[in-house]
């Protein structure tokens, strides 16, 4: 019975509703119909906010999103899979501790900002499960990488000597102003 069930969901969700988020700054455009009567005439609105909830799951999923206009907070629902819905777009990630962020109803201006979540993206990576394999694999891996492009020219001795030096200085004169400040802090 279960398997049915999600056979018809499945026909009817969106395949191209990007991965949403509690935190993150969405772009929503709905279609909204306009005119009275006879006249069906539909336009695109677009509502963007800070996503603060992320409900159910498969077809039924859907999102609030909060907006401040003029001091005001205005809160909307979108099912995500709804015809409604034309598009989500996502604006910025947010990092958040929280899958409900309720509490941004209580905050203003700028104590209601989120900090930019910054993803690292990590190349695939095959985990080999003894040293053999890691070690072929990583042989295979440089030797058949033709996108890698141009080697990175070979440093030279002068260059690794004047790295070195440049190092040396820098810790020089972290020591020496390290040194300074504990004298003075010795001498008030």
């Amino acid at each position: 019975m279960t398997d049915l069930i999600t056979k018809v969901e499945n026909k009817y969700m969106k395949k191209d509703i990007p991965p949403v988020e509690p935190g993150d700054s969405v772009r929503v455009q709905m279609r909204i119909a306009t005119g009275g009567g006879d006249e069906h005439a539909t336009r695109i609105h677009t509502f963007e906010g800070t996503v603060i909830a992320c409900k159910g799951g498969g077809i039924n999923r859907s999102i609030t999103v909060r907006r401040v206009t003029y001091g005001i907070g205005v809160e909307r629902t979108f099912p995500l899979h709804s015809p409604a819905v034309v598009d989500v777009e996502i604006v910025r990630r947010g990092q958040v501790s929280r899958a409900k962020l309720y509490y941004l109803r209580d905050r203003h201006e700028r104590a209601a900002r989120l900090k930019e979540r910054r993803e690292v993206i990590v190349k695939d990576t095959v985990v080999a499960e003894t040293e053999e394999e890691a070690t072929a694999s990583e042989g295979d891996a440089v030797a058949s990488d033709p996108e890698v492009g141009e080697e990175p020219e070979a440093q030279t001795d002068e260059e690794s000597e004047a790295d070195t030096a440049e190092e040396s200085r820098d810790e020089d004169a972290e020591s020496s102003e390290v040194s300074e400040e504990s004298s003075e802090n010795t001498d008030a």
